[in-house]
Protein backbone atom coordinates (compact mmCIF):
# COMPACT_ATOMS: atom_id res chain seq x y z
CA UNK A 1 0.00 0.00 0.00
CA UNK A 2 0.86 4.05 -0.20
CA UNK A 3 2.63 4.83 2.86
CA UNK A 4 2.67 8.51 1.97
CA UNK A 5 3.14 11.26 -0.20
CA UNK A 6 6.60 11.57 -1.37
CA UNK A 7 8.35 14.47 -0.73
CA UNK A 8 11.03 15.26 -3.68
CA UNK A 9 14.22 17.26 -2.24
CA UNK A 10 16.54 19.00 -4.71
CA UNK A 11 18.73 16.11 -5.48
CA UNK A 12 15.12 14.17 -6.50
CA UNK A 13 14.16 17.08 -8.94
CA UNK A 14 17.50 17.27 -10.66
CA UNK A 15 17.62 13.35 -10.37
CA UNK A 16 14.64 13.48 -12.51
CA UNK A 17 15.67 16.23 -14.53
CA UNK A 18 18.84 13.80 -15.58
CA UNK A 19 16.85 11.35 -16.53
CA UNK A 20 14.59 13.14 -19.31
CA UNK A 21 17.33 15.63 -20.29
CA UNK A 22 20.57 13.04 -19.98
CA UNK A 23 19.03 9.96 -20.20
CA UNK A 24 16.03 10.16 -22.43
CA UNK A 25 17.72 10.80 -25.70
CA UNK A 26 19.47 7.49 -26.05
CA UNK A 27 16.48 6.54 -27.32
CA UNK A 28 16.29 9.07 -29.85
CA UNK A 29 19.03 7.20 -32.22
CA UNK A 30 15.87 4.66 -32.92
CA UNK A 31 15.45 6.56 -36.14
CA UNK A 32 19.26 6.13 -37.11
CA UNK A 33 18.91 2.69 -36.43
CA UNK A 34 15.86 2.15 -38.53
CA UNK A 35 17.62 3.64 -41.33
CA UNK A 36 20.86 1.34 -40.64
CA UNK A 37 18.37 -1.48 -40.93
CA UNK A 38 16.88 -0.69 -43.99
CA UNK A 39 12.77 0.02 -42.36
CA UNK A 40 13.45 3.76 -43.03
CA UNK A 41 15.86 4.57 -45.67
CA UNK A 42 12.61 6.04 -47.78
CA UNK A 43 10.56 8.56 -46.45
CA UNK A 44 7.38 6.52 -46.57
CA UNK A 45 9.46 4.06 -45.08
CA UNK A 46 10.70 6.32 -42.59
CA UNK A 47 7.04 7.57 -41.48
CA UNK A 48 5.23 4.32 -41.15
CA UNK A 49 8.31 4.03 -38.66
CA UNK A 50 7.59 6.61 -36.88
CA UNK A 51 3.83 5.66 -36.92
CA UNK A 52 4.42 1.88 -35.97
CA UNK A 53 6.80 3.45 -33.31
CA UNK A 54 3.98 6.35 -31.55
CA UNK A 55 1.42 3.19 -31.98
CA UNK A 56 3.05 0.73 -30.17
CA UNK A 57 4.07 3.71 -27.38
CA UNK A 58 0.02 4.60 -27.05
CA UNK A 59 -1.11 1.43 -26.74
CA UNK A 60 1.21 0.82 -23.66
CA UNK A 61 -0.13 4.10 -22.34
CA UNK A 62 -3.60 2.71 -23.35
CA UNK A 63 -3.03 -0.73 -21.49
CA UNK A 64 -1.76 0.63 -18.31
CA UNK A 65 -4.59 3.21 -18.06
CA UNK A 66 -6.95 -0.08 -18.01
CA UNK A 67 -4.57 -2.01 -16.10
CA UNK A 68 -1.53 -0.01 -14.50
CA UNK A 69 -0.11 -2.69 -12.07
CA UNK A 70 0.41 -5.51 -14.31
CA UNK A 71 2.21 -2.93 -16.74
CA UNK A 72 4.31 -1.75 -14.54
CA UNK A 73 5.50 -5.33 -13.22
CA UNK A 74 5.78 -6.63 -16.95
CA UNK A 75 7.74 -2.91 -17.43
CA UNK A 76 9.94 -3.74 -14.33
CA UNK A 77 10.58 -6.95 -16.13
CA UNK A 78 11.63 -6.10 -19.14
CA UNK A 79 13.62 -3.01 -18.06
CA UNK A 80 15.58 -5.62 -15.94
CA UNK A 81 16.24 -7.10 -19.72
CA UNK A 82 16.59 -4.39 -21.20
CA UNK A 83 19.31 -3.07 -18.63
CA UNK A 84 20.64 -6.60 -18.11
CA UNK A 85 21.35 -7.26 -21.84
CA UNK A 86 22.96 -3.86 -22.68
CA UNK A 87 25.48 -4.43 -19.19
CA UNK A 88 26.27 -8.22 -20.14
CA UNK A 89 29.49 -9.20 -21.67
CA UNK A 90 30.93 -12.35 -20.95
CA UNK A 91 28.61 -15.06 -20.81
CA UNK A 92 26.64 -17.28 -23.39
CA UNK A 93 23.82 -19.56 -23.26
CA UNK A 94 21.88 -20.03 -19.69
CA UNK A 95 25.00 -17.94 -18.08
CA UNK A 96 24.65 -15.10 -20.34
CA UNK A 97 20.95 -15.19 -19.16
CA UNK A 98 22.40 -15.19 -15.12
CA UNK A 99 24.60 -12.48 -16.05
CA UNK A 100 21.58 -10.03 -17.94
CA UNK A 101 19.24 -10.97 -14.50
CA UNK A 102 22.66 -9.78 -12.18
CA UNK A 103 22.85 -6.81 -13.71
CA UNK A 104 19.35 -5.80 -14.60
CA UNK A 105 18.23 -6.93 -11.44
CA UNK A 106 20.26 -5.29 -9.43
CA UNK A 107 18.95 -1.72 -10.75
CA UNK A 108 15.23 -2.78 -11.00
CA UNK A 109 14.97 -5.49 -8.43
CA UNK A 110 18.00 -3.92 -6.09
CA UNK A 111 16.98 -0.53 -5.93
CA UNK A 112 13.45 -1.18 -4.84
CA UNK A 113 14.34 -3.59 -2.54
CA UNK A 114 16.62 -1.64 -0.49
CA UNK A 115 14.74 1.54 -0.63
CA UNK A 116 11.01 -0.37 -0.34
CA UNK A 117 9.43 2.35 1.34
CA UNK A 118 10.40 5.22 -1.11
CA UNK A 119 9.89 3.23 -4.00
CA UNK A 120 6.15 1.96 -2.59
CA UNK A 121 5.20 5.96 -2.70
CA UNK A 122 6.41 5.72 -6.42
CA UNK A 123 4.82 2.87 -7.64
CA UNK A 124 1.87 3.77 -5.54
CA UNK A 125 1.64 7.08 -7.82
CA UNK A 126 2.30 4.91 -10.83
CA UNK A 127 -0.32 2.66 -10.53
CA UNK A 128 -3.04 5.17 -8.87
CA UNK A 129 -3.32 2.79 -6.05
CA UNK A 130 -2.49 -0.34 -4.24
CA UNK A 131 0.93 -2.00 -4.95
CA UNK A 132 0.71 -5.29 -3.77
CA UNK A 133 0.18 -7.81 -6.98
CA UNK A 134 3.57 -5.50 -7.74
CA UNK A 135 5.72 -6.40 -4.79
CA UNK A 136 4.62 -10.07 -5.19
CA UNK A 137 5.72 -10.35 -8.01
CA UNK A 138 9.20 -8.26 -7.39
CA UNK A 139 9.67 -10.46 -4.29
CA UNK A 140 9.85 -13.64 -6.56
CA UNK A 141 11.83 -11.87 -9.13
CA UNK A 142 14.51 -10.85 -6.64
CA UNK A 143 14.60 -14.15 -5.59
CA UNK A 144 15.99 -14.91 -9.13
CA UNK A 145 18.16 -11.82 -9.22
CA UNK A 146 20.24 -12.81 -5.91
CA UNK A 147 20.68 -16.29 -6.98
CA UNK A 148 22.00 -15.07 -10.60
CA UNK A 149 24.30 -12.43 -8.75
CA UNK A 150 25.87 -15.69 -6.54
CA UNK A 151 26.32 -17.24 -9.57
CA UNK A 152 27.98 -14.05 -11.43
CA UNK A 153 30.37 -13.50 -8.63
CA UNK A 154 31.17 -17.07 -8.58
CA UNK A 155 32.33 -17.30 -11.89
CA UNK A 156 33.88 -13.65 -10.87
CA UNK A 157 35.98 -15.55 -8.50
CA UNK A 158 37.43 -18.20 -10.90
CA UNK A 159 37.75 -16.24 -14.09
CA UNK A 160 39.46 -13.29 -14.25
CA UNK A 161 37.66 -11.82 -17.22
CA UNK A 162 34.36 -11.55 -15.34
CA UNK A 163 36.23 -9.37 -12.61
CA UNK A 164 35.71 -6.23 -14.00
CA UNK A 165 31.96 -6.30 -14.13
CA UNK A 166 31.42 -7.92 -10.83
CA UNK A 167 33.85 -4.48 -9.70
CA UNK A 168 30.91 -2.80 -11.78
CA UNK A 169 28.23 -4.36 -10.39
CA UNK A 170 29.76 -3.81 -6.73
CA UNK A 171 30.42 -0.52 -6.95
CA UNK A 172 26.77 0.17 -8.30
CA UNK A 173 25.48 -2.41 -5.30
CA UNK A 174 27.36 0.34 -3.26
CA UNK A 175 25.67 3.67 -4.81
CA UNK A 176 22.34 2.13 -4.76
CA UNK A 177 22.06 1.28 -1.28
CA UNK A 178 23.77 5.06 0.41
CA UNK A 179 21.90 7.46 -2.40
CA UNK A 180 17.87 7.87 -2.54
CA UNK A 181 16.31 5.71 -5.06
CA UNK A 182 15.71 8.17 -8.00
CA UNK A 183 19.17 9.56 -7.54
CA UNK A 184 20.46 5.68 -8.12
CA UNK A 185 18.44 5.12 -11.04
CA UNK A 186 19.38 8.34 -12.37
CA UNK A 187 23.33 7.95 -11.83
CA UNK A 188 23.19 3.94 -13.63
CA UNK A 189 20.72 5.11 -16.38
CA UNK A 190 21.82 8.32 -17.46
CA UNK A 191 25.78 7.48 -16.58
CA UNK A 192 26.07 3.67 -17.45
CA UNK A 193 23.20 2.38 -19.45
CA UNK A 194 22.56 5.44 -21.81
CA UNK A 195 26.36 6.23 -22.17
CA UNK A 196 27.29 2.89 -22.93
CA UNK A 197 24.25 2.26 -25.56
CA UNK A 198 25.10 5.90 -27.45
CA UNK A 199 29.21 5.14 -27.47
CA UNK A 200 28.00 1.49 -28.92
CA UNK A 201 25.82 2.53 -31.11
CA UNK A 202 27.36 5.53 -32.44
CA UNK A 203 30.60 4.35 -33.21
CA UNK A 204 28.72 1.56 -35.44
CA UNK A 205 26.35 3.74 -37.04
CA UNK A 206 29.33 6.58 -37.72
CA UNK A 207 30.34 4.08 -40.44
CA UNK A 208 27.12 4.28 -42.39
CA UNK A 209 26.15 7.74 -42.32
CA UNK A 210 27.92 11.53 -41.27
CA UNK A 211 27.69 12.43 -37.37
CA UNK A 212 25.51 15.42 -38.78
CA UNK A 213 22.66 13.07 -39.76
CA UNK A 214 23.06 11.26 -36.40
CA UNK A 215 22.98 14.86 -34.12
CA UNK A 216 19.95 16.00 -36.40
CA UNK A 217 18.10 12.50 -36.46
CA UNK A 218 19.03 12.46 -32.73
CA UNK A 219 17.80 16.06 -31.70
CA UNK A 220 14.75 15.94 -33.56
CA UNK A 221 13.03 12.64 -31.70
CA UNK A 222 14.56 14.39 -28.82
CA UNK A 223 12.59 17.49 -29.11
CA UNK A 224 10.04 15.46 -29.75
CA UNK A 225 9.57 13.54 -26.73
CA UNK A 226 10.21 16.63 -24.58
CA UNK A 227 7.22 18.45 -25.75
CA UNK A 228 5.07 15.21 -25.95
CA UNK A 229 6.11 14.93 -22.18
CA UNK A 230 5.54 18.66 -21.18
CA UNK A 231 2.66 18.76 -22.92
CA UNK A 232 1.37 15.87 -21.11
CA UNK A 233 2.23 17.58 -17.51
CA UNK A 234 0.50 20.63 -18.78
CA UNK A 235 -2.86 18.98 -19.28
CA UNK A 236 -2.99 16.99 -16.39
CA UNK A 237 -1.58 17.73 -13.97
CA UNK A 238 -2.47 19.39 -10.40
CA UNK A 239 -0.24 22.79 -9.97
CA UNK A 240 -0.94 22.41 -6.32
CA UNK A 241 0.81 19.37 -6.20
CA UNK A 242 2.50 18.32 -9.63
CA UNK A 243 4.89 15.32 -8.15
CA UNK A 244 2.45 12.27 -8.78
CA UNK A 245 1.73 13.63 -12.18
CA UNK A 246 5.31 14.26 -12.79
CA UNK A 247 6.45 11.07 -11.74
CA UNK A 248 3.63 9.51 -13.98
CA UNK A 249 4.72 11.18 -17.23
CA UNK A 250 8.33 10.12 -17.11
CA UNK A 251 7.95 6.69 -15.77
CA UNK A 252 5.17 5.84 -17.72
CA UNK A 253 6.53 7.63 -20.69
CA UNK A 254 9.46 5.76 -20.07
CA UNK A 255 7.61 2.41 -20.33
CA UNK A 256 5.71 3.99 -23.02
CA UNK A 257 8.68 4.50 -25.44
CA UNK A 258 10.71 1.28 -23.66
CA UNK A 259 8.58 -0.91 -25.29
CA UNK A 260 9.49 0.00 -29.22
CA UNK A 261 12.97 0.99 -28.24
CA UNK A 262 13.79 -2.83 -26.99
CA UNK A 263 11.84 -4.06 -29.82
CA UNK A 264 14.23 -2.29 -32.31
CA UNK A 265 17.75 -2.39 -30.52
CA UNK A 266 17.73 -5.39 -28.46
CA UNK A 267 15.37 -7.49 -31.05
CA UNK A 268 16.30 -6.08 -34.74
CA UNK A 269 19.12 -3.98 -33.87
CA UNK A 270 21.77 -6.65 -31.91
CA UNK A 271 20.42 -9.59 -34.04
CA UNK A 272 22.07 -8.03 -37.42
CA UNK A 273 25.06 -6.72 -35.62
CA UNK A 274 25.80 -9.68 -34.18
CA UNK A 275 25.29 -11.06 -38.49
CA UNK A 276 27.31 -8.81 -39.73
CA UNK A 277 30.30 -10.02 -37.51
CA UNK A 278 30.00 -13.46 -38.02
CA UNK A 279 29.83 -12.49 -41.82
CA UNK A 280 33.14 -10.58 -41.66
CA UNK A 281 34.94 -13.18 -39.44
CA UNK A 282 34.17 -15.70 -42.14
CA UNK A 283 35.62 -13.96 -44.93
Amino acid sequence: MVAGMLTMTSLDLVALAAVVLIGLPHGALDGAIAMHLGYANKILNFISFIVLYVLMAGLVVALWIVMPAPCLLAFLIISMIHFGSGDARHGTGWMRGAEIMAHGGLVVAGISQMHRTEVDVVFGYLVGGDTTFVWSGLDIITVFVGVSIIVFVSQALWFRKWRSTAVELALLATLFAVVPPLVGFAVYFCLVHSARHVAGIVSNLRRYMSVASLCVQTLAFTLASWLAGVAAVWWLADMTNPEPTVLRVIFIGLAALTVPHMILVDGFYRRSSKSLKRRFISR
